[in-house]
């Protein structure tokens, strides 16, 4: 199985942290030279400092850069996540699916109402709500259901109805506001969800309503008091992990 691109830069960026080549509270390479270093997308790139920022390997600054965390002194976090396929040993498996090939797509953009949704964003129940639900795939495999909310209010003029244009919706978000949504202060919860609540989350992961899935629930504060985005997000048991590892001091 080839190793998907942002596991590449993690991969490489945690052995530089190891190795010293980065000392804690020093500047790493900026986004541009890790997309010219790699050959990959924005995307790619911002993807692999998000889980390093997440990990607490790395610390990003508006405007100044990324930089490897202080507190990464006396201590080694190793986080892994979105790439074990426990299940999914036969080669003819990998072949067919073509597992490394990995994409997002956008199932539905629409407004509702949601007095659940409202409450974590904030908002009063009758506030009307812009629901992003999108699938993750590996071939034509999905692995994980993420659902994006943002109050209509922070997205006011903006054509929803080309779809694809919101397969990224951080670099959209960017592009739109001049944030990064990917560093802003945020509080996420994981949890495991057996069994799914959601029929649909089930039909489209492709999995029986008893198996069990990793839910993930983030709100993102822009500013920090203040929640811009709530996400809600299942993934296949089989296709996520985290490892930790902390050295003694």
């Amino acid at each position: 199985m080839v190793e998907p691109k942002y596991m590449v830069i993690i991969n490489d960026l945690k052995q530089q942290i190891t190795d010293g080549v980065f000392q804690p509270g020093e500047k790493i390479y900026s986004e541009g030279e890790l997309k010219k270093k790699y050959n990959v997308s924005n995307t790619t790139v911002v993807r692999a400092l998000q889980e390093l920022v997440r990990a607490g390997l790395l610390t990003r600054f508006q405007g100044k850069g990324t930089f490897v965390s202080k507190s990464v002194q006396n201590k080694e976090v190793l986080f892994n996540e979105y790439n074990s396929f426990p299940n999914y040993k036969d080669t003819n498996f990998m072949r067919d699916k073509k597992l490394h090939e990995e994409f997002t797509k956008v199932i539905s953009i629409e407004e509702i109402t949601d007095a659940r949704i409202a409450e974590r964003l904030q908002i009063q129940p009758e506030n009307r709500i812009v629901h992003f639900k999108r699938v993750r795939m590996f071939g034509d495999t999905p692995w994980a259901i993420q659902n994006n909310y943002i109050a209509k209010s922070n997205l006011l003029n903006i054509d929803f109805t080309d779809l694809n244009r919101f397969i990224t919706l951080s670099e959209e978000l960017k592009k739109l506001y001049g944030f990064d949504i990917l560093n802003e202060a945020m509080k996420e919860k994981i949890q495991i969800e057996f069994p799914i609540s959601n029929s649909e989350v089930a039909e489209l992961l492709g999995v029986p309503v008893n198996s069990p899935v990793y839910r993930m629930e983030r709100i993102t504060y822009i500013p920090e008091n203040k929640p811009f985005e709530y996400v809600e997000s299942f993934v296949k048991h089989d296709f996520y992990y985290i490892e930790i590892q902390k050295k003694k001091d």
